[in-house]
């Protein structure tokens, strides 16, 4: 998928300007606001939209940070949050590929996998829907959009030896997703719960981006943290 940078930076202030509206205000109501502290885990695989590339599996990862929820009703909130989103996948070739790294340029023999090493920083916006709480627990259900900032892109290529060298030409600095999940809380007394769930996230934007391939990167993620 192709789409410009000046559409993307103007999308990404937006999203931007959203979020510290968001922030500004949530904090100036403090008493409609719970924070979540959150450590996932996580699977990461790509999705060619070329006909050279296939995915080659899966990679893990882990997406720390915090989450802020603004109710303006005891079941509905605005959700947004930030946090460092360690993932990334792995891509096979039919075709000689070049990649090109920071020192140098390699070309990928066909059937030669490559692993991308991945590092973002997230900040989602959405929505939250939570039921009454029914004996210790509430179910939640999120949806929402989030922009992604690359922090570092490194590879491997373990056919040619090639170990954690940095690629920022083969991948995009900003990128944006749609997400959705559902899970639990736990209530450990008071305002205090243990949150657990799944969620699925789709960046609709390419991130494995070199010339002669495109590639869209999808994560499933096991919720969890603490409710505040």
């Amino acid at each position: 998928m192709l789409i410009s940078y000046p559409i993307i930076n103007y999308v990404m202030r937006y999203v931007l300007l959203i979020q510290l509206i968001f922030i500004v205000s949530s904090v100036a109501q403090a008493q409609g606001v719970r924070f979540t502290v959150i450590a996932d885990p996580q699977i990461a695989w790509f999705r060619p939209e070329t006909r050279n590339a296939e995915s080659a599996g899966v990679r893990g990862g882990i997406d720390i940070g915090f989450e802020m929820d603004n109710f303006f009703s005891s079941n509905y909130a605005f959700s947004t949050g930030l946090s460092l989103n360690t993932t990334g996948g792995k891509l096979r070739f039919s075709e000689p590929v070049p990649i090109r790294f920071s020192e140098f340029t390699d070309t990928i023999a066909p059937g030669n996998v490559v692993t991308y090493r991945l590092q973002y920083v997230n900040m989602p916006i959405g929505l939250k829907f939570i039921t009454r709480e029914i004996g210790y627990t509430t179910i939640f259900a999120r949806i929402g959009m989030g922009g992604h900032f690359l922090l570092r892109s490194r590879a491997d290529v373990p056919s040619r030896g090639i170990e954690k060298e940095n690629i920022p030409d083969e991948t995009d600095i900003f990128n944006f997703s749609y997400h959705f999940g559902a899970g639990i809380h736990y209530s450990l007394g008071g305002q205090t719960a243990i949150v657990a769930g799944l969620e699925y996230r789709h960046r609709f934007i390419d991130i494995a981006s070199g010339p002669e391939y495109k590639a869209l990167l999808n994560t499933f993620s096991l919720r969890t943290g603490l409710l505040f």
